[in-house]
């Protein structure tokens, strides 16, 4: 199987951006994951565009590696995306294995994994946009199949929105920032609806962290 047919195979379709969970190392080579969307460049190459603020730009321009850890499990999306959430304040380094043919550490439960290697092309805005060709593939063959719940992907949905909101009330765009807490909200209300105990303490957390950002 070619690697467009892998890419395909696990959803990275032409013109589509895919959720993940970004794996690096840190300055300390602690590993390090954060969410974040990517974009299919060619067969053999992503594009991944983090905020210049963030710990994920830090590392990619120091050690210019990193994994996409695909997953659909929102634990991992919420505990990576805010690492207090855990009593250790950080994500367990029980998650992390090195990658295997790159310099970086990759999520042990992920259900695929792409390692690579990055250049940053452009840095002109917030954004800066690194370059990663694909070093390799994995394809989990321990994937069992689950029946679809809207809980699952509205949590994942609210944590992507949470992490813009974030910044955007910092930079005063608060117009942009109140448009995704609708989304968030309305996230909220599936999330009761479907599955309250399951999902519940995590969305309320989201929405708490945000009535604190707006008082900063």
């Amino acid at each position: 199987m070619s690697s467009h047919d892998n890419l395909e195979k696990i959803g990275f379709s032409k013109n589509t951006i895919v959720e993940s969970i970004v794996s690096t190392f840190d300055n300390s080579r602690k590993p390090h994951a954060a969410p974040m969307g990517v974009h299919r460049y060619d067969e053999r190459h992503i594009l991944l565009k983090p905020f210049k603020t963030s710990q994920t730009y830090s590392n990619l321009s120091k050690w210019k590696s990193g994994v996409v850890n695909i997953t659909s499990d929102p634990i991992i999306f919420y505990l990576s995306t805010f690492k207090n959430a855990n009593p250790l304040g950080h994500i367990m380094d029980e998650w992390f294995e090195n990658a295997e043919s790159v310099d970086a550490p990759k999520i042990s439960t992920a259900d695929a994994f792409l390692e690579f290697n990055s250049s940053e092309i452009n840095s002109e805005y917030d954004e800066a946009t690194f370059l990663c060709e694909i070093m390799k593939l994995d394809i989990s063959k321990k994937i069992i199949p689950q029946a679809y719940c809207r809980a699952a992907p509205a949590v994942i949905e609210s944590l992507i929105h949470a992490t813009r909101v974030e910044v955007y009330l910092k930079s005063g765009e608060t117009e942009k920032a109140e448009e995704l807490i609708k989304l968030i909200n309305h996230h909220a209300e599936v999330i009761e609806k479907v599955a309250p105990n399951k999902y519940s303490l995590i969305i309320h957390d989201i929405q708490r962290r945000i009535d604190e950002w707006r008082i900063i």
